[in-house]
């Protein structure tokens, strides 16, 4: 998973999200609200606006796609690649317990830890309580 993540808001003018995706290389744009997932976009989607519509001033919300597939921070790596095949996607958004964005898991990370230039973050294991004997 990536952290901290980018993301817009939704009258951010799309123009101006792909201008900060190629300026921080990345594909995907969570679209949030008072730090709630609304939307997204992919670099494509913003592909496709411009072609659409040209110079116009349209906000990402426009061209964003919603409700958007999230899973867990507690999710396995492998649940979150079955999610992004089952669901066609490019990229899951990672919530907490609270429904907080706290990053985002794309193919790239997916394949970066199958080809081994990555290894996956290990849940952190609860210590055991030990009982003093009597």
């Amino acid at each position: 998973m990536s952290r901290p993540v980018i993301g817009v808001a939704r009258d951010t003018e799309f123009h101006a999200a792909f201008d900060l995706m190629r300026h921080r290389k990345v594909h995907h744009l969570p679209v949030v609200e008072a730090g709630r997932v609304v939307g997204i976009v992919a670099e494509r989607d913003l592909l496709l606006a411009a072609a659409n519509f040209g110079p116009a001033e349209v906000p990402v919300e426009e061209i964003m796609r919603a409700p958007v597939v999230c899973i867990s921070d507690r999710s396995t790596l492998r649940s979150a690649a079955r999610v992004l095949v089952a669901k066609h996607i490019g990229s899951l958004p990672v919530l907490n317990a609270r429904k907080e964005l706290v990053g985002i898991i794309t193919e790239t990370d997916v394949f970066k830890v199958m080809a081994g230039m990555a290894r996956p973050r290990r849940a952190k294991k609860k210590e055991k309580k030990v009982r003093p004997r009597r």
